[in-house]
């Protein structure tokens, strides 16, 4: 869906010639979309998943600095 909303304009330019620049079922069962092959869509996959996994771990890292920040301060004012 994505793709056909940024592809939109340069499909009618190319497929509808004048007229109310509309996509029908015909042209857009015709375009051809390129996509990674499944192999490619895995590696994809896992970098993203273990992107996640990173960030996640920085973020309990963060959280961890952020209450022995805490419990430091109260130390200090007590």
């Amino acid at each position: 869906m994505q793709w056909l909303r940024k592809s939109k304009q340069n499909i009618v330019d190319t497929f509808i010639q004048g007229g109310q620049g509309n996509l029908s079922g015909t042209i857009v069962k015709n375009l051809i979309i390129e996509v990674p092959k499944y192999d490619e869509q895995l590696k994809i996959g896992n970098f993203f998943n273990n992107l996640d996994n990173l960030i996640t771990l920085y973020q309990r890292k963060l959280n961890h600095l952020k209450e022995q920040k805490k419990a430091l301060l109260q130390q200090m004012f007590v």
